[in-house]
């Protein structure tokens, strides 16, 4: 079918979203010759872990084979095709066995055995399974399917930049859910990459979040949101529920901000909340600013590496859209990321990881999450503000597919990330 481009009025025809031809292009055309994380480093940290990462169809195998060297597979025997090995684990022997034919090979990809080979008559030397470009940063593992693709660091230019500061190489996750989701991989993603829909969908955080001053800007294929030049300068709450100075306290601001985003703050940092509302307040230092310095330097005592931040990332965080798949907020210390892809080739399903990855504690050992697997997202409690955005999508792919509805007409400047991931879809399909 035709890739059906962004209109020069901005309309985005529905049928990007519920099209199964659309949805093949994608397949296609997108998904082979971009870069997608398929993991963590530390969920391959040992020589013989590998994980595996499936998207649409294919299935890529990374593993782990040397103390520096992180290779990545397609998930497929030479023999008949049979996948090798299924989710995450570890191979104590150095190699991985076909569970079909017991065919053999080396963490290099290598066939290293043939059961009863003689009677193939000789096969080809060296024989390996097909290898997928593998490149690294920031502790993520990125694959791409395209032997010709621009290197991981040109791709994802000029986000590495922007987040250096938060060291994002040295966090680990603490934890790791994923579920299927009742909609369009693109509809998930468009949740998260816009704060338009707060005032309808989330109306019980605007008495902590000024949602109105929150910019958005696109850098390069990726976008961005949230903490700009103008973004949650002062302690305010939204300028929607129209209160004026002396109708709300700033200290309740405050303790709303932390108590709402609880789970990107230590417990220590969350009680300093109380600490700095009981004052008194240094001379030359108002509440925000007090509650920054006080937790940039528990951080600090904590023997994080804060030297890159400023203090206004104290308090706020930097979402970004990693296209095509990722996106999520970037704290101090800790970040929650939202993987998204197509479920199998469903149009109307997408699976979604959700990651929350942090500094670790120097006095504590880390232990690798136990993933939970959730086939039906309501078998979880993930939280009031999670759980709503989860209805409205069913809702958004239900919706879609009214004839009433001939398409997306998004808010030129509080949407312009969703039209800026169209806009860079279509680059790959028209190719």
């Amino acid at each position: 079918m035709p890739a059906l481009p962004v209109r020069d009025d901005g309309l985005i025809a529905k049928e990007r979203y519920t099209s199964p031809g659309f949805f093949d292009l994608e397949l296609e055309r997108l998904w082979p010759r971009v870069w997608q994380i398929a993991c963590r480093e530390e969920q391959v940290g040992e020589i013989g872990d590998y994980c595996e990462y499936t998207i649409g169809t294919e299935s890529v195998l990374v593993m782990r084979s040397g103390p520096d060297t992180v290779r990545a597979f397609f998930n497929a025997c030479l023999h008949r095709g049979t996948r090798l090995a299924r989710g995450c684990g570890h191979t104590e022997t150095g190699t991985l066995t076909c569970p079909f034919h017991a065919w053999r090979y080396g963490l290099d990809g290598r066939l290293v055995e043939v059961v009863d080979a003689p009677e193939f008559g000789g096969l080809p030397e060296g024989l390996s399974l097909g290898e997928v470009r593998c490149e690294r940063w920031g502790g993520f593992v990125f694959v791409n399917l395209d032997p010709g693709a621009e290197p991981l660091l040109d791709f994802l230019d000029p986000l590495p930049a922007l987040l250096a500061p938060y060291r994002l190489d040295e966090m680990r996750l603490r934890s790791y859910q994923t579920t299927v989701l009742p909609a369009n991989w693109k509809v998930v993603v468009d949740a998260f990459n816009e704060a338009y829909h707060v005032q309808g969908t989330h109306p019980q955080l605007l008495p902590w979040t000024d949602d109105v001053s929150i910019e958005y800007e696109q850098l390069g294929k990726h976008a961005h949101y949230g903490r700009l030049p103008s973004a949650r300068r002062r302690l305010r709450p939204s300028p929607r529920l129209g209160l004026a100075e002396d109708e709300f306290d700033e200290g309740e601001v405050l303790a709303g901000l932390v108590a709402g985003l609880g789970g990107a703050f230590l417990k220590e940092e969350r009680d300093l909340v109380d600490e700095v509302r009981a004052g008194p307040l240094p001379p030359d230092q108002n509440l925000l600013e007090t509650y920054q310095a006080r937790r940039r330097d528990l951080l600090a005592s904590r023997g994080f590496d804060v030297s890159g931040l400023d203090a206004d990332q104290m308090t706020s965080a930097d979402d970004v859209y990693v296209f095509p798949n990722v996106v999520g907020p970037i704290y101090p210390g800790s970040a929650i990321l939202f993987r998204v892809r197509p479920h199998g080739v469903d149009v109307n399903a997408a699976l979604q990881d959700t990651w929350v990855l942090e500094w670790p504690r120097p006095d504590r050992p880390w232990r690798m999450p136990t993933p939970r697997w959730y086939p039906d997202w309501h078998d979880h409690d993930w939280g009031p503000i999670t759980t709503q955005d989860y209805e409205n999508m069913a809702r958004v792919q239900e919706g879609m597919q009214s004839r009433g509805f001939r398409g997306l007409r998004l808010n030129p400047r509080q949407e312009s990330n969703l039209l800026h991931m169209h806009q860079v879809i279509d680059e790959y399909l028209a190719d």
